[in-house]
């Protein structure tokens, strides 16, 4: 008789062993796949590189050499889609508080007479964010 006992209690630790067991690995395929497909991950953001593109342009060398800010915001407002914001300066950075992800490029304008260079800083953000 206590044979029989023994064994029917080695049944039952062993069922609840495999319950839990099944219970942490259904809890553990509920987390993966439910919660975890919630979750967006960002997609990777990438610089427009408009200073590149712009450094030979006429126009805007000359609205560098000439120290203004609004004419070269203008030409490169073209270049950067609507969604973004930006700032121009020309000289020296501009420090500001601005959005999280903010996206910098600088450009050195030579001129082709003098020794004299300028340093364009452009900073821009998306809107959104």
């Amino acid at each position: 008789m206590v044979y029989r006992t023994r064994r029917t209690g080695n049944r039952k630790a062993y069922m609840r062993t495999l319950e839990a067991f099944l219970a942490f690995f259904i809890t553990f395929i509920f987390v993966v796949f439910v919660v975890l497909k919630g979750v967006s991950p960002k997609g990777a953001k990438t610089p427009l590189e408009i200073l590149s593109s712009l450094e030979q342009r006429d126009d805007f060398r000359e609205c560098v050499y000439a120290g203004n800010e609004t004419c070269a915001r203008l030409i490169v407002r073209q270049y950067i889609p609507s969604s973004y914001d930006l700032k121009v300066s020309i000289g020296a950075p501009a420090p500001f508080k601005g959005a999280k992800d903010i996206y910098t490029e600088t450009v050195f304008i030579t001129s082709n007479r003098t020794n004299d260079y300028r340093i364009v800083y452009l900073y821009y953000w998306p809107l959104s964010g």
